[in-house]
């Protein structure tokens, strides 16, 4: 139903907004702005999208997609505060089964949907370059919300810029939310954005044919090594440069602005809460070093345990192999979205944001992980190196 090609994009961009907002509604806001969409669908008659077309498919994902959901349920109810911590579950169970769902709606459209949320988000993000408020030099979203959300959001929009299909543009757009990402000096996403464009060229040069450019491939990395041992100091000052790492606030001599020390705090917590955590979500309400853990994993075991921690584990490791096989066999959308997975994997080393769905970016990864088994070839209309993909199969 192409009308979901335009409401899709309009959701993921409603749900950037509440986490910027100072308000005592915030979370009230961010689950309408999450749940509206799954809303709009069942009212159009799409039941089926409550179990999407990944997890009809293969009863592995379903366990491990019904184990987390009862696991981090069970830790919310004995944590010190159930109530709101089964509301981030509720939001998370919510955001789940949209991103799987999401795939009976959208079909073979992903890549247009993709490609506007890309240039909307990239829109915002010049609009936030010129106007945004800039707090110690960094470049936020608001005045209340940290600069690394804004880079967070950033690497969204720019890996999703990769099927746009004008390569003109789609370069302007990957260009433009680097420079908004160095803006706000959010050195986690920069990273994460140079991974996942590798692993994307990585796997993009997988299914060339041809040997001359194979060879032109290759031979463009050696240049680049050569040119890199020529000029190593200089290099080496500029990435030093551009990831602070001798800044006196925010360098290695400062723990990476004290996240080693909450890392260790929400280790801390984990050991003494190893079975079921602290609750969902609850583990900041304990964080004296930082508002929160700063790291993805350790912030789920510390929060649910291992009771709870084991699934959300599994189902990721499980869904990326699953992703990486496809991006092996040509499917370009499992390539896109294997290289967005892997620098979001990498942003949660970094970052509290694994499983929640507080933000789009961490929506698009959990889509992207919960895509359907490829089976037909079509072509593909984004930038590519390859003549065919395999698309999903997924019912019409």
């Amino acid at each position: 139903m192409r009308l979901f090609d335009f409401l899709v994009p309009l959701w993921l961009l409603g749900i950037v907004f509440p986490p910027t907002l100072e308000s005592d509604f915030a979370d009230v806001l961010h689950f309408g702005s999450l749940v509206w969409l799954p809303c709009v669908a069942l009212l159009m008659g799409r039941d089926q999208f409550l179990i999407g077309p990944v997890l009809r498919k293969r009863m592995s994902m379903l366990f491990w997609t019904a184990a987390t959901l009862v696991t981090i349920t069970g830790s919310a109810l004995v944590s010190a505060d159930p109530l709101r911590s089964l509301g981030y579950v509720a939001a998370s169970g919510v955001g789940l089964i949209c991103c799987a769902g999401l795939w009976q709606i959208v079909k073979t459209h992903v890549f247009d949907w993709l490609s506007t949320y890309a240039m909307l988000g990239s829109a915002l993000v010049v609009y936030l370059y010129f106007t945004g408020p800039r707090i110690q030099g960094r470049l936020s979203m608001s005045a209340t919300s940290h600069a690394n959300y804004l880079g967070l959001v950033a690497f969204g929009f720019l890996m999703c810029a990769l099927v746009v299909r004008s390569r003109f543009l789609a370069a302007l757009l990957i260009v433009t939310n680097f420079v908004v990402i160095i803006a706000a000096q959010s050195r986690g996403p920069l990273i994460a954005a140079v991974l996942g464009l590798l692993v994307y060229g990585t796997l993009k040069l997988t299914c060339v044919t041809k040997g001359n450019t194979a060879f032109a491939a290759v031979s463009a990395c050696l240049v680049c090594v050569v040119v890199l041992l020529i000029y190593q100091d200089a290099v080496e000052n500029w990435v030093s440069s551009l990831l602070f790492l001798h800044d006196k606030y925010r360098g290695i001599g400062t723990g990476f602005t004290r996240r080693l020390d909450a890392w260790q705090e929400a280790l801390d917590l984990f050991k003494a809460n190893p079975m079921f955590g602290v609750g969902f979500r609850m583990h900041e309400q304990y964080m004296t070093t930082l508002s929160s853990a700063h790291n993805g994993y350790l912030s789920l075991l510390a929060d649910v345990g291992l009771v709870g921690a084991i699934s959300p584990f599994v189902l990721t490791a499980l869904s990326a192999w699953r992703l990486l096989r496809l991006s092996l066999d040509g499917n370009e959308i499992a390539i896109l979205g294997f290289s967005f997975v892997v620098g979001y994997l990498f942003l949660a080393t970094f970052e509290r944001f694994l499983l929640g769905m507080g933000n789009p970016t961490s929506i698009v990864a959990w889509l992207f992980l919960f895509m359907p088994d490829g089976s037909r070839t079509v072509t593909s209309p984004g930038i590519r190196s390859c003549i065919h993909w395999k698309t999903m199969d997924v019912p019409v």
